[in-house]
């Protein structure tokens, strides 16, 4: 995949955003029904590290948005990842943050089976699909919440032993660059 945005994260920041990880992962229990921690602590900041990362693209450009941030919580109180403005609506946006594994050998995208299956509401308008390597942030393409869906029902339930859940996995070229291009277009600038 060549076409991308990217940003980079200072390192400090990383520091920052791995020490909060373990405290979440300690205040929320996260390790009590046998899950391994630093699985979490390392999704956590790949989330975080991405979010920041898109963060100050729309800060760059100017566009008015709404930001969940540092969430310490259980998941119904967590909100969108952000609320943009488009033609005077406010649209949720959600960042699906893929391991380097996901997207160099299986081309895919993991998305949570339970949200899928009972909880659509709270599936966010559009999803952006990201990377995040050693502070490098590249953002590769969006996808709307209806095709989100419409992939996510043909798609393969599988279970991963490192996070102990049920995800389903789509392919990488559903989350298209030009469609994340345009979404960028119509958000509004604040």
């Amino acid at each position: 995949m060549t076409d991308y945005l990217e940003y980079t994260v200072p390192a400090g920041l990383i520091e920052l955003f791995t020490a909060q990880a373990r405290q979440k992962i300690e205040v929320e229990k996260w390790g009590r029904d046998g899950r391994n921690t630093e699985v979490k602590v390392a999704n956590f900041v790949h989330c975080w590290v991405t979010e920041e990362a898109f963060k100050q693209i729309l800060i760059s450009r100017g566009i008015w948005f709404r930001y969940r941030g540092l969430y310490f919580g259980d998941a119904q109180g967590a909100g969108a990842d952000f609320t943009v403005r488009i033609d005077g609506v406010e649209v949720s946006v959600g960042l699906r943050s893929v391991a380097p594994e996901s997207l160099e050998r299986w081309r895919s995208v993991a998305y949570p089976d339970d949200r899928f299956r009972d909880e659509q509401d709270k599936i966010a308008q559009h999803h952006i699909v990201c990377n995040h390597t050693n502070g490098w942030t590249r953002l590769f393409g969006a996808i709307s919440k209806e095709d989100l869906l419409m992939e996510l029902e043909r798609s393969q339930r599988k279970f991963s032993k490192n996070n102990q859940e049920y995800f389903r996995v789509i392919p990488m070229e559903r989350f298209r660059f030009e469609n994340l291009i345009l979404l960028l277009e119509k958000m509004e600038r604040g």
